[in-house]
């Protein structure tokens, strides 16, 4: 399961919150599950949280409160190239504002 929005941490808010916890139930599941959000200052690549959570911080340009710059084609071979990876079957956008969501 792939959960994809340009809202998750270390920004803080409903949204992230909710991502990261539906994460983690997902994981208690048996679920494989990974995030793709933009990076934030020093976190970029690929990052591990609570219970092996793997997040992805792509190299998004910000533009406005934590959105980014919608960009379709140039992102595509990167969400191609982890959703092959990862042998993702799902993908859940999160966030109406969400550019990446949206993408």
């Amino acid at each position: 399961i792939c959960m994809v929005s340009d809202f998750f941490f270390p920004s803080v808010g409903g949204v992230e919150r909710h991502i990261f916890e539906l994460a983690q139930c997902l994981l208690l599941r048996g679920h494989k599950v990974v995030v793709i959000t933009h990076a934030w200052n020093d976190r970029f690549g690929v990052r591990y949280l609570t219970n092996h959570l793997k997040v992805y911080y792509l190299p998004n340009l910000v533009m406005y409160n934590g959105c980014t710059l919608p960009q379709i084609f140039p992102n595509v071979a990167i969400y191609r190239d982890i959703w092959i990876r990862e042998r993702i079957e799902i993908v859940h956008g999160h966030a109406g504002f969400s550019t990446l969501c949206h993408e």
